[in-house]
């Protein structure tokens, strides 16, 4: 009794084929999962394994001694302040974006055949024109100073402010905050910050681990790759095979 999918009927041989191909590449799935699981693990260990401290004392003498993988909760400050004239305050970091209003045309048609028209039509967006950027030197935790470039970034910069400043233009403003409470991850090995540092703003030491680590990176793995099988088998048994069919010299 034939099997069809659509019109396309599915033969035995299509399916001891795609059976054995399934397996194959099953067996291959263990090996790409099982390396995919080491490199988490690998990736998840220095969370695990990190120091955690919580005050000036812990914060200091883990850098003095270099004492590896960190997770420090804390409050980091902005040394200084930067601002602009037209929105006033004081942030650890400024972007001010330049927009112009600006006049555009398209071609815009209806109808079909004979009955097809074209005309064009104006229209108004705000376009970008470019941006400054401004931040303070440095920033400091528990006491110790950090240079601003070398610290993770913070906090994603917020919307602050639109200003109008002329004929068509404008200035939108996004910025950080003087002050953010969270975790710092970090690996001192040479009484400094690692370059995969990371800071999570509202953070606390009790879920500071779950936060950092990768999960169900091999489920998404199993996931995609059972769609990609599925897909494959589909698409094999529901094309012309006639080579497998032993059809090849039927024309």
């Amino acid at each position: 009794m034939p099997m069809y999918i659509g019109e396309a009927e599915i033969t035995g041989r299509e399916v001891l084929v795609m059976t054995i191909v399934s397996l194959f590449l099953i067996c291959i799935g263990f090996l790409i999962a099982n390396k995919i699981q080491d490199a988490e693990d690998s990736y998840n260990v220095k969370f695990y394994e990190a120091v955690q401290v919580s005050d000036s004392t812990q914060f200091n003498y883990a850098f003095k001694t270099n004492a590896g993988h960190m997770l420090a909760h804390g409050t980091v400050y902005a040394v200084g302040s930067v601002t602009d004239s037209h929105i006033g305050g004081e942030y650890m970091s400024l972007s001010r974006e330049l927009e112009r209003y600006t006049k555009h045309y398209r071609t815009v048609c209806s109808g079909e055949g004979k009955n097809r028209h074209c005309h064009t039509e104006s229209y108004w967006t705000w376009d970008h024109v470019h941006t400054d950027y401004y931040n303070v030197n440095r920033v400091k935790m528990y006491g110790k100073e950090f240079r601003y470039d070398e610290f993770p970034d913070i906090a994603y910069p917020h919307y602050i402010k639109t200003v109008g400043i002329g004929h068509h233009e404008r200035y939108v403003f996004h910025g950080r905050y003087t002050q953010y409470t969270g975790v710092l991850y970090t690996n001192i090995t040479n009484h400094g910050l690692s370059s995969d540092s990371k800071f999570a703003d509202g953070l606390s030491l009790e879920n500071a681990v779950d936060y950092f680590v990768k999960k169900h990176s091999v489920l998404v793995f199993w996931i995609l790759f059972t769609i990609v099988l599925v897909g494959g088998g589909i698409a094999f048994c529901a094309a012309e095979n006639d080579w497998l069919n032993g059809d090849s010299d039927r024309y």
